[in-house]
């Protein structure tokens, strides 16, 4: 079982940003999305809520002239305020760590 298949969210309020998400990792959510019944949008928050339940705050090796791309995101705000713990415990961007929290779940199941 992957952390997809884990959660079914609570309602939280939800907080309008923007964040760069690695190409190819908004590309592997996108195919996700046809798979499970949750937008890419849904598929972020749980992959931010299992970043802040694990703390596995590990830089990837991002492929070589990959690029990101910004996209609207409505985040929880209870992760949101997670994320900045996060953010000021690793030092690290929130771009940075949401980007690491997606190629986390997406890589979780194997």
């Amino acid at each position: 079982m992957n952390t997809f298949d884990k959660y079914l969210l609570k309602k939280d309020k939800l907080l309008k940003r923007r964040i760069e998400i690695d190409s190819l990792l908004y590309e592997k959510l996108s195919n996700l999305s046809n798979i499970y019944d949750a937008s890419v949008n849904k598929l972020v928050n749980i992959a931010i809520i299992e970043l802040l339940k694990t703390e596995n705050v590990k830089i990837y090796e991002r492929p070589q002239n990959e690029i990101s791309e910004s996209h609207n995101f409505a985040i929880r705000q209870s992760s949101y305020e997670g994320m900045e713990k996060l953010r000021d415990k690793y030092g690290l961007s929130l771009y940075k760590l949401t980007n690491i929290a997606i190629y986390n779940a997406i890589n979780s199941g194997k």
